[in-house]
């Protein structure tokens, strides 16, 4: 069963996005990070750069063609989901509803923000993921990160 899971109240997104996915890395070996647009792509492609500087996230933008396979962090952005991926792993920081993709990831990491838009549209994919049979985990990040 796949499973999908929030954090919710994240004060700085885009550092837990670095963050979550460095500790995703651990325990999977393909990670794709949707973003909205390729500008959000390239800023979490200088993020994930300057994040540790004792240690390195191997990533790739991927705008077309065939899926890179010998790269373990992914990241890519679009307003329709991309037909063919192996990640094991998404973690979406766009609107998508990663339940509709076939085939369906078998994890999904969603971040949500503090504002009450951000976690309005949050209950909307907690609901769509949840009728098309995801396990659904959620962790308060509120004073947390």
């Amino acid at each position: 069963m796949p499973k999908a899971t929030f954090y919710t109240h994240v004060a700085d997104p885009a550092d837990f996005a670095c963050r979550l996915a460095q500790r995703a890395l651990q325990n999977s070996n393909s990670i794709l990070i949707w973003t909205d647009t390729e500008t959000a792509a390239a800023k979490l492609d200088i993020d994930l750069w300057r994040f540790n500087a004792t240690s390195f996230l191997p990533h790739e933008i991927w705008h077309d063609g065939t899926y890179p396979e010998d790269v373990p962090i992914v990241i890519s952005s679009g307003n329709q989901l991309p037909k063919q991926t192996t990640a094991e792993v998404v973690l979406n920081l766009s609107a998508a509803f990663w339940c509709d993709t076939r085939p369906q990831p078998s994890r999904v990491l969603e971040i949500v923000g503090t504002s009450l838009e951000e976690l309005a549209d949050a209950r909307e994919r907690f609901k769509a993921y949840k009728q098309s049979g995801f396990e659904i985990e959620h962790h308060n990040m509120q004073n947390k990160a």
